[in-house]
């Protein structure tokens, strides 16, 4: 595989077996490149290593020769580095995560690289998943080849929509213009679906990003209910859990996690009835940022993000164990 560099960053198995999850976590970066629309593809990738590896390849600690695999996909302008809640509790149960992080959007090609405008190019995101399993299935950084006939897609917000779109669901862009004019004021998703930004739109904004990798769904949160067509989600044979909130404050439930559920079969839909915000599925923080107005760090009285966290972990296991 050309134009792939690898740097490794362990993370000591002491260190998170105090953490509860009993084995020795790896994290790697690795780049790859799309040459056909000339984008690069980030990866953040967690496992559970083997502690005797002697070889130049990742050794995993599993005992099948092909490992399971979930791939992950950030919100808007995010980062899959602040999923970490949610890919070290699958790593350490065998999977191999594959997180992308998607150019225009991510801090991690460095602020040059930031378009605002990205945001609403939600045709790349399912894309770059696609190329990076296209590109591991050719060559795998691991001293076993992965499992990639049935594949786990975990997405947060944007990234929520875009292993949805992997999993079958179209957009409609124009469907924003008579949701926004009625609920503008509390889905702030409309701020991203401005009507300027719609004409311009290229014919494969609209297109099929289906992937047949993909088997199972979880999709936090997930935005871009409001320009996706309910006869695309009816459709689906993927297995969904849609986590929601009740009382969010970005992304209205009826509009987008309860949007798809409905319409999606073989779905589930599990709300937060607390005062959860959106970034509830972000790992804590310490930054004073705001994203239009909603705190990225800092939830409201009586939420506990870790608690949160930890009781979603526990029902994405519980439907994996199902599923």
């Amino acid at each position: 595989m050309k134009n792939v560099a690898i740097t490794l960053s362990f993370i000591l198995g002491a260190l998170l077996s105090g953490a509860g999850f009993g084995k020795s976590i790896a994290q790697f970066e690795m780049d790859l490149y799309d040459s056909e629309r000339e984008r690069p593809i980030k990866l953040n990738i967690w496992y559970a290593a083997k502690a005797d590896c002697q070889s130049v390849l990742k050794c995993v600690d599993s005992n099948t020769e092909s490992p399971n695999v979930v791939v992950m996909s950030h919100g808007a302008m995010g980062s899959v580095r602040s999923m970490n809640w949610i890919a070290y509790p699958l790593a350490a149960r065998g999977y191999v995560v594959i997180g992308v992080n998607h150019f225009g959007e991510s801090w991690v090609y460095g602020q040059e690289n930031i378009n605002p405008a990205a945001a609403l190019k939600l045709w790349e995101r399912p894309k770059d998943i696609s190329v990076a399993l296209n590109q591991l299935a050719k060559q795998s950084p691991f001293d076993k080849a992965l499992n990639l006939s049935d594949v786990l897609a975990v997405g947060f917000s944007s990234g929520g929509s875009t292993v949805l779109s992997l999993a079958g669901a179209k957009y409609q862009y124009d469907l924003a213009r008579k949701h926004c004019e009625k609920h503008a004021k509390i889905d702030l998703s409309c701020r991203y679906t401005q009507e300027r930004h719609l004409p311009d739109l290229p014919r494969e904004a609209y297109g099929s990003f289906k992937d047949k990798r993909i088997t199972r769904v979880i999709a936090l949160d997930p935005a871009a209910g409001h320009i996706t067509k309910a006869e695309s989600l009816k459709i689906m044979d993927s297995k969904v859990l849609v986590f929601g909130l009740k009382n969010g404050d970005f992304l209205p439930i009826e509009h987008h996690a309860a949007f798809y559920q409905q319409n999606i079969p073989h779905s589930k839909l599990e709300t937060l009835n607390g005062q959860e915000g959106h970034f509830v599925f972000q790992d804590s923080c310490q930054l004073k940022i705001n994203v239009h107005g909603i705190p990225l760090c800092e939830d409201k009285a009586g939420v506990n993000r870790k608690l949160a966290q930890k009781k979603s972990v526990n029902t994405v296991l519980e439907f994996l164990k199902n599923s």
